[in-house]
């Protein structure tokens, strides 16, 4: 299986790796669903693993969605 590690906010955790959107804002979730729609359409499928400890990021691979926060390393599967 092929992967790609993205720095995404730690805030997204829940959403990405349990499919709980439960703890996001409306507008934390738009966010989520708006970069999870330009990934999907890039061949990213499933959240497959999540870095343990989160760290401050200005440059994260979001910022186009999210303002720099506290983020974790996610890997998902290539879907293409």
């Amino acid at each position: 299986m092929k992967t790609e590690t993205f720095t995404l906010p730690a805030h997204w955790a829940c959403a990405l790796v349990n499919g709980d959107f439960s703890g996001l804002e409306d507008s934390e979730a738009d966010e989520l669903e708006a970069w999870q729609s330009a990934a999907s359409e890039q061949g990213y499928g499933f959240c497959v693993d999540v870095s343990g400890e989160a760290f401050f990021c200005t440059g994260h691979d979001a910022r186009a969605y999210v303002l720099p926060c506290d983020c974790l390393e996610f890997t998902f599967e290539v879907t293409q």
